[in-house]
């Protein structure tokens, strides 16, 4: 009888483990999305400045070529 109490509770320990396991699994993996995210945020960020900047020296030399 104390075999099956002991099989019982290594059955529930067991899967209360898996269970905070997958649980911190899935709290990585949707961190790891969210910093994938801001990273791709950052870097459109960064071009669309980079883009705009070199847009004005463009329109700032057409136009003082043109007067």
């Amino acid at each position: 009888m104390s075999r099956v109490i002991w099989l019982a509770v290594g059955a529930v320990g067991g899967i209360l483990l898996y269970r905070k396991g997958q649980s911190m699994l899935d709290e990585a993996r949707e961190q790891g999305v969210i910093t994938s995210a801001q990273k791709a945020g950052a870097a459109a960020a960064g071009t669309i400045a980079t883009a705009t900047t070199i847009a004005g020296k463009v329109l700032n030399t057409n136009s003082q070529g043109a007067k």
